[in-house]
């Protein structure tokens, strides 16, 4: 009777510090109550992230070609080449952006309602062809909300904070992808198919758009709502003004020169992303079909590898971020960018498939602190009352090679195979690694100058 009383006053005790932090967390600063909100959106995401995860083997099974394949990882990337400095034009103009941003968020995502009901509307032989097609659909509203939503982040999120809400969102997107990829793919091998995967899109569905709710919550500061070109004067002085109409530019060989030396962090950082990322890019539709097609594992296989991956970031993100804290951003990605070649490379030498598992979950170690690192440069390198402009400029550069990589590799892999071309895929990473070393994005008056 002792010890059941003690467990229950400790158990009583547990729940009204917890009761109290929560009201004294809600009654905080709307800085706060944001961030928070930024964290709890990315809950429902993961869970659905690792059941969508499974639409690559599931556009393979349904009959894609392997030029299908890098068709779905390139056209996305096209439409945001086409639509985000449209989207960043609109949201310089616009005075209220947050409707824009939960309402192309929500818009973007009923696509997976979409892919579900495609095995019961359509016959057999178009059936990819059409999942594919949904799936470049879907970047056309995606290019406005990536342009707002790295706004609001930048807007909501105070710089020196900024470190502990990716770990934190990292954080949890990984637990969440984790546990949802593992039992996704134990569904899908008990299931039949296309219902299991139909099934997955409709859960995935319905958690993303309580994910959008979430996101709706936010409350942006003033900056968010207000032009950019007088957002910088704004926040400032407190007086909003009729923003200036900017000059038209022109392209010219001195003005590029101009651009480069006026904004060489920006610059350099673009120039080592592009070569970098340019490997993954490429070698991302191929994995799909040397794991699924050539080596034949199961969906469970896949769903433990994602599993471990995000074990992997759960793990490390903790730790990473307390080094960003004490090292730095650059500091940082110059001591990870540069292992990224490993990953496709090893998996080639090793194709069996507990290697394969041990080296994704080393490679995730070090991929979640260039992550993590990554992203605080970003944002470091972009003057703030520029933030619409040059996010945009920096989304559609890396579409172009996100366009691209696809489209190169998928047809040079039916030239040489699939495990050649992810072998030079892994070379171009290790080269985009050194450009960090070359070419270092330094910011003058930010943490990356550190290390």
């Amino acid at each position: 009777m002792i010890a059941s009383a003690a467990v229950l006053q400790s158990l009583r005790r547990i729940s009204n510090r917890v009761t109290g932090r929560w009201s004294e967390f809600r009654g905080y600063t709307p800085t706060d109550r944001n961030l928070f909100y930024l964290c709890v959106e990315i809950i429902p995401v993961g869970f659905a992230s690792g059941a969508l995860a499974f639409n690559g083997p599931f556009v393979l099974k349904l009959g894609a070609s392997n030029a299908l394949i890098g068709a779905m990882a390139s056209l996305p990337a096209l439409m945001v080449i086409l639509f985000t400095l449209p989207a960043a034009r609109f949201m310089d103009r616009t005075t209220n952006r947050k409707p824009w941003l939960t309402g192309s968020l929500g818009l973007s995502r009923l696509i997976y309602l979409l892919i579900a009901l495609v095995p019961w509307l359509l016959p057999p032989d178009i059936r990819a062809p059409a999942v594919v097609g949904l799936i470049v659909l879907q970047a056309i509203p995606l290019a406005l909300f990536n342009t707002a939503f790295w706004i609001l982040i930048a807007d909501a999120c105070p710089p020196d904070r900024r470190s502990s809400l990716f770990t934190t969102r990292t954080t949890l997107l990984s637990a969440t992808v984790g546990v949802s990829a593992f039992l996704s793919g134990i569904f899908l091998d008990r299931v039949p198919f296309p219902l299991n995967y139909q099934i997955l899109n409709l859960v995935g569905f319905v958690l993303v758009q309580y994910s959008t709710y979430l996101v709706n919550r936010i409350t942006p500061p003033v900056t968010f709502s207000l032009p950019i070109n007088s957002s910088h004067q704004a926040a400032s002085d407190g007086v909003v003004t009729a923003p200036a109409k900017p000059a038209k530019p022109r392209l010219s060989v001195a003005g590029v020169r101009s651009f480069i030396r006026e904004n060489r962090p920006f610059v350099n950082f673009n120039v080592s992303t592009l070569i970098c990322w340019f490997g993954a890019w490429g070698a991302g539709p191929l994995y799909t079909i040397f794991l699924v097609r050539m080596l034949n594992f199961s969906n469970s296989w896949i769903g433990t590898n994602s599993t471990l991956a995000q074990i992997a970031v759960v793990v490390s993100a903790p730790l990473w971020n307390r080094l960003i804290k004490r090292k730095g951003n650059m500091w940082t990605v110059l001591r990870t960018v540069i292992l990224t070649g490993f990953y496709p490379i090893l998996i080639v030498v090793a194709p069996l498939a507990a290697p394969i598992l041990l080296i994704g979950f080393m490679n995730t170690l070090n991929d979640t602190g260039i992550g993590i690192a990554h992203t605080g440069i970003f944002l470091d390198v972009i003057p703030p009352h520029k933030r619409s402009s040059f996010i945009a400029a920096h989304t559609t550069l890396m579409n172009v090679g996100a366009m691209l990589g696809p489209m190169l590799a998928a047809p040079l892999a039916d030239v040489i195979g699939v495990p050649a071309v992810l072998v030079v895929c892994g070379v171009i990473r290790f080269i985009g690694g050194a450009m960090f070393w070359i070419i270092p994005p330094r910011a003058k008056t930010t943490d990356t100058d550190r290390g």
